[in-house]
């Protein structure tokens, strides 16, 4: 797993402990325009609509890692797959790693189920 994953693994950490304002610092500054914090709680809430609950576990799916793709970007690093677990669901949020500032940010992301 690279080092870059850890800003994917921290964003995971983030949005299981309902820190979306933290969540959304790691976005680039085109993603912060597009996504807001309260997004991410929508987000997180559609998601668990059928099983309400906090999220248990997060976790980097390192078989799920794309460093190459057809519709990368130049800056691009790597596709990131982040299974969110709780009680009695699974969801994910996926993840494009980008530099930007001699940063790693999220360029991009996806909410949905694995």
């Amino acid at each position: 797993m690279g080092i870059y994953t850890k800003v994917a693994e921290q964003f995971g950490n983030l949005i299981g402990k309902a820190d979306y304002v933290a969540a959304h610092a790691l976005l680039t500054k085109k993603a912060q325009a597009v996504h807001s914090p309260d997004d991410f709680k929508e987000s997180v809430e559609g998601m668990t609509t059928y099983a309400p609950g906090p999220i248990r576990q997060v976790e980097v799916m390192e078989d799920f890692i794309l460093e190459e793709w057809p519709d990368k970007q130049d800056g691009d690093i790597a596709i990131v797959y982040i299974s969110l677990a709780g009680d009695r669901f699974n969801e994910a949020v996926t993840v494009t790693l980008t530099h930007e500032a001699g940063d790693i940010r999220i360029r991009h992301l996806e909410w949905g189920r694995p």
